[in-house]
């Protein structure tokens, strides 16, 4: 880690325990996560481990018309699917990363490897803990092994199976 606020890099504050979804999972499922487990940003990836988006409440805001549940099942990746996702990598400068944000009008940018795949995020909230010195430490070695979570809803056998769910 470096020595002055200035001097930061974007690995030195980025969150690298980040929650995400696939592609595939609908928006109810993206939205409870996120509502449940206490979540600001969700970023959407491929199966590849590349960032396609990151789903935020004003985001689902945006793509919700009102309309009935089967809205509510249309997969996250037609959510952040027309939106520009910026990034930037984890030796580029904190300035370059609060750049990012302001030109997408966002308070956060993916973080990503060399070919492009997420290893973590950047918000405003990290940005602000860097200015106030409550910068995170991270771990050796976090770099190659960010903690990305996928979480995979699994219902009990007897529904697997083919059995009715209860209503």
């Amino acid at each position: 880690m470096t020595s002055s606020f200035e001097e930061s890099l974007v690995g030195d504050v980025m969150s690298t325990e980040v929650l995400t979804v696939a592609a595939e999972e609908t928006t109810l499922m993206a939205w409870e996560l996120m509502r449940q487990g206490g979540y600001h940003h969700v970023p959407v990836v491929s199966t590849d481990g590349h960032c396609i988006g990151v789903l935020d409440a004003e985001t689902m805001a945006a793509a919700w018309d009102g309309g009935g549940p089967d809205r509510m099942r249309m997969p996250v990746s037609t959510v952040v699917g027309h939106r520009l996702m910026p990034h930037v990598g984890v030796s580029d400068s904190i300035a370059a990363a609060a750049r990012a944000m302001l030109a997408a009008q966002l308070d956060f940018v993916a973080v990503t490897d060399g070919e492009d795949r997420l290893v973590g995020l950047i918000t405003a909230r990290d940005l602000v803990a860097a200015v106030a010195g409550r910068r995170h430490r991270p771990t050796p070695g976090h770099l190659e092994r960010p903690t990305l979570y996928r979480i995979e809803p699994v219902l009990p056998n007897r529904y697997a199976e083919g059995g009715a769910a209860p209503r």
